[in-house]
């Protein structure tokens, strides 16, 4: 029978269905960083050793050229290291580096070592469910060389796959030039 009392309880229904499931977030729709800023900061583990090294690009891709400063590291030695991420193109600046780590199952760090660079870079982090993260890594130094290191946020990468560096959006890649000396 199609009375109008149906006709609204079905109408009701379908309105919430939507809403439900229109409400729903998933995981996986967050949006981008904006990243204009990528700062590395090592440090030695003896102490004797601590600094930061930036590279800027406030007005993003197609404007100037980015300025970088070049990593200088001593030979058989070994640093902490941690990124940060800003976007400067604001003002104030904003650090993206707590929303990242908030949200460190939905990005990655991803460091190639680039040319004859004597240099390991070692996870020291996770994410919240023990997957790689990166975010913090340590960074031990071979003899003297120069090369470059290449760093890589990935947004949403599936940690699941094997080759899970290459998963996901990219938030922000920079390139350091490295001399160990």
């Amino acid at each position: 029978m199609n009375t109008p009392l149906n006709k609204v309880s079905l109408l009701a229904l379908s309105v919430l269905g939507l809403a439900i499931t229109g409400c729903h977030k998933d995981d996986h729709d967050t949006e981008n960083e904006v990243i204009t800023t990528v700062v590395v900061h090592l440090k030695s583990a003896d102490g004797a050793f601590d600094k930061r090294f930036t590279w800027n690009d406030p007005d993003g891709d197609g404007g100037q050229p980015p300025t970088i400063e070049n990593i200088a590291l001593v030979p058989n030695k070994e640093y902490n290291a941690e990124v940060y991420f800003y976007d400067r193109s604001r003002s104030p600046e904003v650090n993206v580096t707590k929303e990242i780590e908030e949200e460190s199952d939905e990005h990655l760090l991803v460091y190639r070592v680039i040319g004859a660079l004597n240099l390991t870079i070692t996870p020291t982090d996770t994410d919240t469910k023990g997957r790689p993260f990166r975010l913090k890594t340590r960074w031990t130094t071979g003899a003297a060389s120069s090369g470059s290191v290449r760093i890589t946020l990935r947004h949403n990468p599936n940690k699941l796959l094997p080759n899970l560096d290459e998963t996901g959006s990219v938030d922000a890649e920079v390139e350091f030039p490295v001399r160990i000396q």
